[in-house]
């Protein structure tokens, strides 16, 4: 069995049930979902305040991994349905850049929490 190693750090939410905050295996980082919530006050924002939120956090993790949003090679984007993704497209690139990660976007019906409008997860290498 492959050598799974999780990560834990103070910049991101604590984990709200049996799952890590990121797990290193095979030379990649993996992060669970995060939401859009603000870590230092605990609100949710708009949509494009949530993606930012969310991906300071996977910021957090990566850089506790030993990683950064910029070895980030593939996204999966959460979206509550009724959201609009022009707004939050124009929030998501300007935390890429050129080439931007391979990407799923899912629209759901409900996400945790009634404000809770988006969700995202990344999967990027190591930097050693």
């Amino acid at each position: 069995m492959a050598e799974r190693n999780a990560v834990r750090t103070k910049g991101a939410p604590d984990p709200t049930g049996p799952f890590s905050q990121g797990i290193i295996a095979g030379g990649l980082v993996f992060t669970s979902g995060q939401a859009g919530r603000n870590r230092d006050t605990g609100q949710m924002g708009d949509a494009r305040d949530q993606v930012r939120w969310a991906l300071r956090n996977i910021a957090a993790i990566l850089e506790a991994a030993g990683s950064s949003l910029e070895r980030v090679v593939k996204v999966t984007l959460y979206l509550k349905e009724g959201v609009d993704p022009s707004a939050v497209n124009e929030e998501y690139k300007s935390h890429f850049s050129d080439p931007p990660p391979a990407r799923s976007s899912v629209f759901v019906s409900r996400l945790k929490g009634p404000d809770m409008l988006v969700e995202i997860e990344a999967v990027a290498t190591l930097d050693r």
